[in-house]
């Protein structure tokens, strides 16, 4: 996938969801683009590894900003909705052919709530899905803009890579496991000042977040411990550069684990 789609797939998503922008975060695989595009220098070479899939975070209360909720302007936009299982409210998902490629939208929020913490809930008209640890991705975002002027929030490099050591782990198939320690490793290491910047974040939510650090790192330190010669190297085959190697990763893994 080249650079520029991604800024057509990620500008025409900010554009269709109107001024609910204000309050989506976007997450996963699509936050490492938007670090490389708009926030790191735009001279670093090691492009991330590409996804289709845009994983849009919202808080539990919303206020109404907007006569159309959130489903009626990605309707409106050409976004196709569909369930993806039969639970109450279902799992949703909105699909668009953008600049020749399939984009999916899913949406996650938070499960920090007493009751139902697990059951999907709607929230601006649209579907969310709970997920563990996310109010510190909510909570930790940064502005950004694409090259068509179109105003967003991503999820911060250190919370990032802090969520992604908290759940990788709950994984449920090997490929999406690898992605994340990969993204660890792209976030911390790839992108110039950037990373450093990454690092020195994740090294203040340490901090904050001692407890869930903790669990952070026992998840680390247990798949180094176990990872067999093949899980290596399908580790290192996640970078089309191949610049990630065993040892380099360790060394980072280390340095992470030892604030």
């Amino acid at each position: 996938m080249k650079q520029s789609q991604e800024d057509k797939i990620i500008s025409e998503f900010l554009n269709s969801i109107g001024l609910w922008r204000e309050f989506v975060i976007i997450g996963g695989g699509f936050a490492l683009f938007i670090y490389k595009l708009y926030l790191a220098d735009p001279k670093l070479e090691n492009a991330p590894v590409g996804t289709r899939d845009i994983d849009s975070l919202i808080p539990r209360r919303v206020p109404e900003i907007s006569k159309k909720n959130i489903a009626k302007h990605l309707h409106e936009a050409g976004f196709t909705h569909f369930f993806k299982d039969v639970d109450v409210p279902a799992t949703e998902a909105y699909v668009k052919e953008i600049n020749g490629l399939e984009v999916e939208i899913e949406f996650l929020t938070d499960s920090a709530t007493r009751n139902d913490k697990n059951k999907n809930v709607v929230i601006g008209g649209v579907v969310a899905q709970p997920l563990s640890y996310l109010t510190l991705s909510l909570q930790t975002t940064t502005e950004f803009q694409t090259y068509s002027s179109e105003i967003g929030r991503v999820v911060s490099p250190g919370a990032w890579m802090f969520h992604k050591g908290l759940t990788f782990t709950r994984r449920k198939s090997s490929s999406k496991l690898l992605k994340d320690l990969y993204g660890i490793w792209y976030v911390a290491t790839q992108l110039g000042d950037f990373s450093d910047h990454a690092l020195a974040e994740f090294d203040m939510l340490t901090k904050l977040h001692s407890k869930w650090f903790e669990t952070l790192r026992k998840n680390l330190h247990n798949w180094i411990d176990n990872a067999t010669p093949a899980e290596w190297s399908q580790l290192e085959a996640q970078d089309p550069a191949g610049k990630l190697k065993k040892m380099s990763f360790e060394r980072l893994i280390n340095k992470l684990l030892a604030f």
